[in-house]
């Protein structure tokens, strides 16, 4: 078991969503179906949002896969604007990773600092 913290501070270039104003984008990050998931606060008239929020998750061994989908917060239903899944593996080896991350389905990228560390029982 460890613990994962993941901080979403920011996205780029994000594919606008809304004919007539940017985005107003939040991001679920999550690790599997079964782990409850964390949302981001609002982030309104953005295309390049900023968030600077982290998150703490208690990982179980063969959680890995970080995922998290992009939405743009509408008031009758929130598009989804992209997704990306992450592969923690190199993050078990390096145990801190700050990058880019590429959102294929937004034309954008997501900048993410990710902390692991095995907890020892």
């Amino acid at each position: 078991m460890g613990q994962l913290e993941v901080t979403v501070v920011e996205g780029r270039n994000f594919k606008q969503k809304d004919t007539f104003s940017a985005n107003d984008a939040y991001v679920k990050i999550y690790l599997d179906e079964k782990t409850p998931k964390e949302k981001t606060k609002t982030k309104l008239n953005s295309n390049n949002p900023t968030w600077n929020q982290t998150f703490f998750f208690n990982h179980f061994y063969g959680q890995d896969t970080l995922h998290l989908d992009i939405y743009d917060k509408d008031a009758i239903k929130d598009e989804k604007i992209g997704a990306v899944q992450i592969d923690l593996h190199q993050l078990y080896l390096k145990g801190h990773i700050d990058d880019w991350f590429d959102i294929p389905d937004a034309q954008g990228q997501i900048r993410l600092i990710l902390h692991y560390e095995r907890l020892e029982i």
